[in-house]
């Protein structure tokens, strides 16, 4: 559904501290794809030199390897008092973005000495800030005892500018953990971790287009006072009625002493035998609590959309997540009285004049237009956000145990417990961040009659979750531990030091079986050695 009309474009390209500005003259096509959270925009335009190839300033820099930074402003090419009319002056759109993809096309002269270059048509494709930094952002860290607030903060590279009205994000947390860059397979950026953990959350991103800002909320924006859109600008009116979730929902807890094992999540609308059940794995109580309130919140229920195709360029502002009425339509149509919010607009242009020659200084151009826009009702409480790849977790990190326990070379253990959960814990540092993670007080692998807590200095593999850690398994042979290759030996050390230890040998001599006990205090000794035949008995006391 196409339309023409006169429109005023300008697209301004910066790199480092040097401007160039385009003229709708010279723009020939564009195609915008905005939304709530952010932006996709591709423009093409021609430039021309009139006497000498090297009147065309922007092609060196074009072609460098600096950012660029792109602002793109469409507005109609009259207002309300150019044509006579009452009320406001309309807001032009205004997208302040980043290129990320740029082309060029170059046109020889070649009946002119040496077909000299007078023509290039440039193509670029331009993306909000967040989609141009945040997709190229794999950091892999760890945050401990912080907000998630501070790790976006941390995580938010120069030139972003964003706020927060998210007052779960200011909450802090035991552990935050990263590791965007330690999957190549995952290939999920900062951006894919920012959609995922709001959607988990239930809260949005909203970008405010007319000055580049983000606002991480657990609300949508106000809107403002609603704009209406007449019926002679509307051309088609489209209602779209989302399917409700038809399954039955349950968290179910499989810890075996779970006081709880399964709470289910309302839905009116589920049919029967249709199920989906979450499983948790929790000691505590109200981690399945916790999961139910996210549970449900995921499943209310996203609101009918309007979908409008553009007979004119509206005569009022187009404003993403503002609000609108439809006025002019029948009254018996559903969409009367109510208030919408704009959450995806689409515009395609292309100049009725392609002519790279034709009139490329003009402020103003003549476009065959198809403007759409997708509206939701102001009261839906659900949040727009485009596909992402969800993290991968867990991943994998080195650190050593630490224990306060005795003296600096004592092999102690120590357990800590959690005044609110009493879950107990050791604590791990992990020296690359140099932070001290809490992992459960467990027997890892080994069977529950053998009791080995890890002592101090142990160095162990942990696995990182996105909340939580746990110790994936040893990585290496307690000091005096291992025996020479040749004994084919097996060894129990234990004890704190090399002066305060109990060792329990077996191994071979002369391809005949040897045990061997030994106990250490300081200078004292008392082993016991049994080989073929033999029993060895000593008990020293050293001076």
């Amino acid at each position: 559904m196409k339309f023409t009309e006169q429109l005023r474009l300008t697209l301004e390209l910066k790199v480092g501290e040097e401007a160039f500005p385009l003229p709708a003259g010279s723009i020939k096509h564009l195609k915008v794809e905005a939304r709530s959270y952010g932006f996709e925009a591709r423009v093409e335009w021609w430039v021309q030199c009139k006497e000498s190839g090297d009147e065309d300033t922007l092609f060196t820099p074009f072609t460098g390897t600096q950012p660029i930074k792109a602002t793109l402003t469409i507005d109609r090419r009259y207002g309300a008092q150019a044509e006579g009319r009452e009320g406001a002056e309309a807001l032009p759109l205004k997208l302040i973005g980043r290129v990320e993809e740029r082309h060029v096309r170059e046109r020889s002269l070649e009946n002119v000495a040496e077909a000299p270059v007078m023509q290039r048509r440039y193509r670029i494709r331009m993306v909000d800030p967040a989609a141009m930094l945040w997709r190229r952002h794999f950091p892999s860290g760890v945050w401990v005892d912080e907000t998630l607030q501070a790790v976006i903060q941390a995580n938010t590279p120069q030139g972003l500018d964003v706020a927060y009205e998210w007052e779960a994000a200011g909450t802090a947390h035991g552990l935050h953990a990263l590791g965007l860059g330690a999957d190549d397979d995952s290939g999920a950026s900062f951006l894919d971790f920012l959609h995922w953990v709001q959607a988990r959350m239930h809260a949005g991103m909203f970008l405010d287009y007319a000055t580049g800002r983000y606002t991480l909320a657990a609300a949508k924006p106000e809107g403002g006072e609603p704009l209406v859109l007449s019926r002679d600008e509307v051309m088609q009116v489209d209602l779209r009625y989302p399917e409700p979730r038809r399954d039955a929902l349950s968290v179910l807890n499989s810890y075996v002493d779970a006081g709880t094992k399964r709470k289910a999540v309302e839905n009116a609308d589920a049919i029967p035998g249709v199920i989906t059940e979450c499983l948790v794995t929790s000691t505590l109580e109200g981690t399945l609590t916790d999961r139910v309130t996210v549970e449900t919140q995921r499943q209310q229920l996203e609101g009918p959309e309007v979908r409008l195709s553009f007979a004119a360029y509206p005569r009022v502002s187009l404003v993403l997540n503002g609000l609108y009425t439809l006025g002019g339509f029948s009254t018996q149509a559903a969409t009367h009285e109510k208030q919408y919010r704009l959450h995806t607009l689409e515009l395609e242009a292309s100049a009725v004049e392609d002519d790279a020659a034709h009139d490329p200084d003009s402020d103003a151009n003549d476009y065959e237009l198809k403007l759409k826009a997708t509206l939701e009702e102001a009261a839906d409480p659900t949040f727009r956000r485009p596909r992402f790849r969800p993290p991968r977790w867990p991943f994998l990190a080195e650190g050593r145990v630490v224990s306060e326990e005795g003296g600096e070379p004592d092999r102690t253990y120590q357990i800590r417990q959690d005044d609110e959960t009493s879950v107990e814990s050791y604590r791990v540092k992990l020296h690359l961040w140099d932070k001290e993670v809490r992992v459960p007080y467990e027997p890892h692998q080994q069977p529950g009659h053998f009791y080995f807590p890890m002592d101090k200095g142990t160095r162990v593999l942990v696995s990182l979750g996105y909340q939580h850690a746990r110790m994936d398994r040893f990585l290496e042979w307690r000091p005096g531990a291992r025996l020479p290759k040749e004994s084919q030996g097996n060894h129990l050390l234990l004890g704190k030091t090399d002066k305060s230890e109990t060792s329990i040998q077996h191994l071979y001599q002369d391809s005949k079986p040897m045990l061997r006990i030994q106990r250490t205090l300081e200078k004292d000794t008392q082993l016991i050695e049994v080989t073929e035949g033999r029993m060895f008995l000593r008990v020293q006391e050293g001076e």
